[in-house]
């Protein structure tokens, strides 16, 4: 309930509770959670699953659970011991993996500095995501609906925590990945985010360039400069009609495959609509094209 990550990717033992006695596994509680396993969930954690799980339990339930952990919180009840459990949850896997706590004036001030970003850059940095969290193995949505309407749910982060927050150092994150990046101070995580707001940067700038320049007279010329190509030319040239998730994988890079995936389903109908176009204006034949793209394909 409070991860993605399966089993098998855990890089330690199966769950104890298969085939182990109760006293067992109450002594698990004893012990820390191991740092390998802490470190390789800390980043998919999926608190809001934990607390549909749990409120979906009957009331009684639920509050029994309550009086059970009003030793840690006298003001837990039915309605808000999921919460409290989610979040204690998160709590020591983070410490578990070596991520170091803020205290309440840390906390204070990277709050204040998080809503002035967000006043600042926001929109821009959710636009540059295309409304989804960039984050490695994350990709939650960053804008949902609720009640009918559309609600933005996310944080701006630095992403070298050491350089001044410019735009080129931001990145719009969901709550999640960004309140466990905000305690780590991993450079090696730097360095991978760097990456990626390249990807997101160069995504935008692209889309920017072919928004100002004369797309339909680009999209022409190309199309008439194939036409004249030779057989010699042709030769070697891979037509095969690919699946984006065959030559990436949106596991492993999110934003990239975000970034193809947008540019093909925004492109290709118009590119066949500026193509159609042009052949009832008699600059191209449609049609001829087609035949020739069907004959390659063949060969």
């Amino acid at each position: 309930m409070i991860t993605t990550v399966t089993e098998d990717e855990w890089g330690t033992g199966k769950d104890p509770s298969v085939k182990l006695s109760d006293e067992t596994i109450r002594s698990y509680t004893k012990r820390k959670l191991p740092k390998k396993l802490a470190g390789s969930i800390v980043y998919r954690l999926t608190p809001e699953v934990m607390v549909e799980r749990i409120n979906e339990r009957s009331d009684t339930s639920r509050s029994l659970l309550a009086d059970d952990l009003k030793g840690y919180d006298p003001t837990l009840d039915a309605s808000n011991v999921a919460d409290a459990i989610s979040g204690w949850m998160v709590e020591i896997v983070q410490e578990s993996a070596g991520l170091v706590p803020q205290d309440a004036l840390q906390k204070q001030r990277q709050q204040q500095l998080a809503s002035d970003l967000k006043i600042r850059y926001g929109d821009y940095l959710l636009g540059e995501t295309d409304g989804y969290c960039p984050f490695p193995g994350c990709g939650r949505q960053l804008t949902i609906t609720n009640r009918g309407k559309a609600v933005h749910t996310y944080e701006v982060s630095l992403i070298d925590k050491q350089k001044p927050a410019t735009p080129d150092n931001l990145m719009a994150m969901c709550p999640q990945c960004y309140a466990t990046y905000l305690l780590d101070d991993s450079k090696k995580l730097s360095k991978e985010l760097k990456e990626i707001k390249n990807i997101l940067s160069t995504h935008k700038q692209s889309v920017h360039l072919l928004d100002d320049l004369p797309l339909e007279r680009g999209i022409v010329g190309v199309i008439k400069k194939v036409k004249k190509l030779g057989e010699k030319e042709l030769v070697g040239a891979s037509l095969d009609p690919k699946e984006i998730k065959q030559k990436l994988s949106p596991t492993q890079d999110m934003a990239l495959y975000i970034a193809v995936n947008g540019y093909v389903t925004t492109y290709y109908p118009r590119i066949k609509e500026i193509m159609m176009h042009q052949d009832k204006r008699r600059e191209i034949d449609y049609d001829e094209i087609q035949d020739q793209i069907h004959a390659f394909i063949k060969d």
